[in-house]
């Protein structure tokens, strides 16, 4: 009925059809009116009055097994001192890591405390407790913190949170906050463990008390693993001197238990999909993991040489959610040669295991740093670094199993010191396989070690990150990366390949028409019935960066790179050039780039002409070659800044423009100070005027790295 009393028109036709259908409607047309109107009503009542689900019905599908996995997730306090109080733990150990080298180290930390002086240790991500709670930790417990700078002196993605309570918290006490900690860095970087340096400096602030000198690791010469080794001696002595732990001498005790399961099916498996945190507070800065096909794969170097030089763009159409921005990185996971986990199985004698589905669990609380369940086969290609080298300690471990005495004589005085270590791995690529087969070769050899110190000993495999030199603006639904493939070369004239990289140059070579090997008859997937990647994909994925492009187009900039150092130049390039021909106003747009020859290692130089002829004469490009056919033209891209100095500065000072360095952290340091000394010069700064001038650049994002050791 209408609010006037009268029938609306639809209300009128309803009425009269009423009417007609009551007037003219025989018996069967009610039954059948009926049953229409009772199933309406059943349908809209099942799951309320009738057929409600039983509650326990999920058990009839669940996997029993997922109960022994680490893949089952148990929310736990983010209260540090009600951990520390829940576990009964004296210690607790927070790790900050970008590539996994702090968390390997905190983990190697944790057992050795626990095995040889009987400590309680509480292993924590550093992302998973709340920072304020360290100010409730009690005066007779204490901490380690171990964690790596990178960048621009940044903190690694787990450590943002407690990075900003450290700057941010105000009135904060640490008064009975007892703490050790151990920092990671390269002193070719400019900021040479900041991150350490600055939590060190504000846990002071707060009142905490450090029992020792903070520890440095200095990655410039290869020796991390040294510094940390000696850092720890320094850490025991400390604990049986003034803390009064006594030193046991016991033999190696597992942290995990590999059990195999039979029972298990295939889908119950992880065969090979990265194994990523996926709690930690600073994940948000990376997407998923996705498993990206390749659409184009090609080579840069005009001359190889020996030398290899990768263009790769990966299409992310399948994958909607997945966008990047001009300046991000991407991150790769690469796989294991097949040629060395071979190497593995057999001097192990582990081929009749390699299929068999296992249980991967911790024994001592510490998580467990590969995906579980899982096989032996997965394990090697995806899950662990097989071609890591060992550290000094871990070998003299192994000697206990050594299966004969020459074997172990071998293994002790390779260890014995850290001369003799270096001597030999100077000279030997010293990963697992191959050690135990320089020690004692043969199939099954080695079948007395044990399974769980295998897996122990070898590193979780880690992503290798890439700058994306493709603009988003330009093909936003295809990332594209450039990656020189790294060997190193050793005094015996052997190599050591790259993981990532000479992975990535295998599928490339794949794309040849027909198809090529690799240089070195590297192959990368084992015979598995369950590949979790196709041969033409590869998992990945975008990881957020802070190395931007200015808000609007017409603010000039100024680029420096060297080798792969122009990836991301090439998308800064190209994305101004498109803007340009859409009549945007684009500023001025600079780039030094330096290479060996500019017949051999020049990249993207056809490219580079091609969009400079859009953007006009607002572009310029000036070449450093460092090996010319004519050797009094030899420079490096520093020279060339220098050579500018009038227009550099000009641009910088005067017209605001962003500045940007990518390429290896020696370089970005020589660059960095000779801009330095030409403003000062032109300006008549004195030091101080220009470290203002420096900081507060960066402070405002004008002034950016990205480099790598």
């Amino acid at each position: 009925m209408s609010f006037g009393g009268s029938y609306a028109p639809s209300e009128q036709t309803l009425h009269q059809f009423t009417n007609q259908f009551a007037s003219q409607a025989k018996y069967d047309d009610f039954a059948a009116l009926a049953a229409v109107t009772a199933a309406s009503v059943a349908y809209a009542t099942k799951g309320y009055l009738w057929a409600r689900p039983d509650p326990y019905a999920y058990k009839l599908y669940e996997r029993p097994q997922q109960s022994l996995s680490t893949g089952t997730t148990v929310q736990q306090s983010r209260d540090l001192a009600q951990r520390l109080d829940e576990e009964n733990a004296d210690v607790a150990i927070l790790w900050a890591s970008q590539s996994g080298t702090a968390e390997r180290f905190a983990a190697r930390l944790a057992k050795d405390l626990s095995r040889y002086l009987s400590v309680k240790v509480l292993l924590v991500d550093l992302s998973d407790i709340e920072p304020a709670s360290c100010t409730k930790v009690p005066e007779g417990k204490l901490a380690f913190f171990l964690a790596s700078t990178f960048g621009e002196g940044d903190p690694s993605d787990n450590m943002h949170e407690f990075w900003e309570w450290l700057h941010t918290a105000k009135g904060a006490s640490l008064q009975n906050f007892r703490y050790l900690a151990f920092g990671l860095g390269n002193s070719k970087y400019k900021h040479y463990n900041a991150v350490m340096k600055t939590v060190a400096s504000q846990l002071d602030a707060f009142g905490a008390k450090p029992l020792m000198p903070v520890g440095y690791a200095d990655d410039a010469a290869g020796e991390t693993e040294e510094h940390f080794l000696e850092w720890k001696e320094h850490v025991f002595t400390y604990f049986q001197e003034q803390l009064g732990y006594k030193l046991q001498e016991v033999g190696y005790e597992p942290s995990i238990d590999v059990q195999s399961d039979n029972s298990l099916e295939p889908i119950d498996l992880h065969h090979g999909i990265p194994n990523t945190r996926t709690n930690a507070k600073g994940s948000s800065a990376q997407s998923k993991v996705y498993a990206l096909p390749i659409t184009q794969s090609r080579e840069l170097f005009q001359d190889t040489n020996g030398r290899n030089c990768i263009h790769m763009e990966l299409d992310l159409n399948e994958h909607p959610e997945l966008k990047y921005k001009t300046g991000d990185h991407l991150a790769v996971w690469p796989v294991n040669p097949t040629v060395e986990i071979e190497r593995l199985v057999s001097i192990l004698g582990l081929e009749e295991r390699r299929a068999s589905p296992c249980h991967i669990k911790s024994l001592d609380g510490t998580p467990v740093k590969v995906p579980s369940p899982t096989t032996l086969n997965a394990l090697l290609e995806h899950y662990l670094e097989v071609c890591a080298p060992v550290p000094r300690d871990a070998i003299a471990t192994l000697a206990t199993y050594a299966p004969t005495e020459d074997a172990k004589q071998l293994l002790l005085n390779i260890s014995k010191s850290k001369e003799s270590y270096h001597q030999y791995q100077a000279n030997n690529y010293v990963n697992l396989g191959r050690l135990m087969e320089k020690a004692c070769p043969g199939e099954g050899a080695w079948k007395g070690l044990p399974l769980s110190l295998v897996i122990e000993t070898l590193p979780a495999m880690q992503p290798r990150y890439y700058s994306i030199s493709s603009s988003s603006v330009v093909q936003a639904r295809r990332a594209a990366i450039t990656a020189v493939v790294s060997d190193t070369a050793l005094q015996s004239q052997d190599r050591i390949p790259g993981l990532a990289t000479n992975y990535l140059l295998s599928l490339k070579n794949s794309f040849e028409q027909p198809a090529v090997s690799h240089p070195n008859g590297l192959t990368y997937s084992l015979p598995l019935e369950h590949q979790p990647l196709q041969a033409s994909h590869i998992h990945a994925a975008v990881r957020k960066s802070t190395f931007k492009m200015p808000p609007t187009a017409a603010t000039p900039v100024v680029m420096v790179g060297a080798g792969t150092g122009v990836a991301p130049f090439r998308a800064f390039v190209a994305e101004r050039s498109r803007l340009k021909t859409m009549g945007r106003d684009v500023g001025a747009t600079k780039l030094f780039f330096g290479c060996r020859h500019p017949q051999q290692d020049f990249i993207y130089s056809e490219e580079f002409k091609e969009m400079g002829a859009k953007l006009g004469d607002g572009f310029s490009l000036t070449t450093a070659f460092s090996r010319p056919d004519n050797k009094s033209e030899k420079r490096y891209v520093q020279d060339c800044v220098e050579q500018e100095a009038e227009e550099v500065c000009r641009l910088l000072v005067d017209e605001k423009s962003y500045f940007y360095i990518c390429g290896s952290a020696g370089m970005a340091r020589e660059v960095s100070d000779v801009v330095n000394s030409i403003i000062r010069k032109r300006q008549g700064w004195s030091e101080e005027q220009m470290k203002d001038f420096a900081d507060r650049q960066k402070k405002q994002k004008r002034w950016l790295q990205d480099v790598w050791g």
